[in-house]
């Protein structure tokens, strides 16, 4: 019989500036038994928060965050300049502590990216209870060692087949100096070119698994739970598709009339793009995703001048995502999701065409 993981002891701060999906996802962790979920707006919010956990926590009303959920693109300050600012700054309490990022956008780029920056594990959206709970065992009972090098701290980076294309070993085991928490160093040597800090795993003892060879399952029936929450937001996630495509819709009014800064309006589709990107399959909906992957990618460019078929070409995608959502149409939406799919397809070759002619 398998042991079960408790994470009643675990504190996690969930960083995301959409507040329906922050409040899902702190909802999922609070379902699968995390104890202590705490809450920011963007990055700027995270720091605030960890900088008043660190020097009055009495005053933060907990004494330390023991992982850090944070969504990658955020306004003001964005999930990796919080990743940079935990890892390398002096001000943050805990340089070490596990950060897990989450993203829409899960290209190979940008998880080599937060990689790069420091991150322990990467989650992608759309995400369900129980890729969470397996993503946040597998952090806590497979950490990694933690590495300083001329250019690096963070997280060893050479774990999965993604990262080894990239990584080459120029170190020998001379040039290591390894540091264990429980046995400090006399000193340090001046000719080490890399140091290993070797913990002991801090998180596994708090939930009670430090001595299990494997990873423990969280309770199916908690998971069960983390799923119900999902599923009970839908038409909480309806009502925002709704507000977004008004938005989207405004924002394309606007470009179309030459209202405002074209720019900013093009930044702001984006955006909301993204976020269709990264929710519609947590509720069911493949194809908002689908049609939110293919109209950020339309929208990444925001020097371009605006025409007529640039607007038309968007308007597709937003009366696409518009049809899935009112005749909801979940999974692959069969004969009509094809429909609306090729419908799609056809109107991305309609504006390459024209777009060439125009060149």
């Amino acid at each position: 019989m398998s042991e079960k993981a408790d994470l009643e002891r675990l504190s996690v701060l969930v960083v995301e500036d959409n507040g329906f999906i922050r409040d899902l996802l702190a909802d999922v962790l609070r379902s699968i038994g995390v104890g202590k979920v705490l809450t920011a707006e963007d990055g700027r919010d995270a720091i605030e928060l960890l900088q008043t956990i660190s020097v009055d926590p009495m005053k933060a009303g907990i004494s330390v965050i023991d992982m850090v959920i944070s969504d990658v693109y955020m306004p003001s300050l964005d999930g990796r300049m919080l990743l940079r600012w935990i890892r390398t700054s002096k001000k943050s309490p805990d340089r070490f502590v596990p950060t897990l990022m989450i993203s829409g956008a899960a290209d190979r780029s940008i998880v080599r990216n937060c990689r790069d920056l420091g991150a322990s594990e990467f989650l992608a959206k759309p995400f369900s209870g129980q890729t969470v709970a397996e993503k946040i065992m597998h952090t806590i009972m497979r950490p990694r060692k933690f590495v300083l090098g001329p250019t690096y701290f963070g997280p060893e980076r050479r774990r999965t087949q993604l990262f080894q294309d990239t990584e080459k070993r120029k170190t020998t085991k001379e040039d290591i100096q390894v540091i264990h928490s429980d046995k400090p160093p006399k000193a340090m040597r001046d000719d080490a070119q890399v140091i290993h800090f070797v913990f002991r795993n801090r998180l596994s003892d708090k939930i009670g698994a430090y001595n299990l060879k494997g990873i423990p399952e969280i309770d199916t029936s908690l998971i069960e739970q983390a799923e119900k929450k999902i599923e009970n937001m839908a038409g909480d996630y309806a009502d925002w598709v709704a507000k977004s495509i008004r938005e989207l819709s405004s924002n394309l009014k606007k470009l179309q009339e030459g209202e405002g800064d074209s720019k900013e309006l093009m930044e702001k589709l984006n955006i909301l793009a993204h976020e269709f990107r990264g929710q519609g399959g947590i509720f069911g909906y493949p194809l908002v995703t689908k049609f939110g992957k293919s109209l950020y990618d339309a929208t990444l460019n925001f020097d371009i001048d605006i025409t007529p078929d640039h607007i038309e070409f968007f308007m597709a995608h937003v009366n696409a995502i518009n049809a899935v959502m009112n005749e909801k149409i979940k999974g692959n939406g069969g004969e009509i999701g094809q429909s609306l799919l090729d419908g799609l397809e056809q109107a991305q070759t309609n504006f390459a065409e024209k777009s060439a002619v125009v060149d």
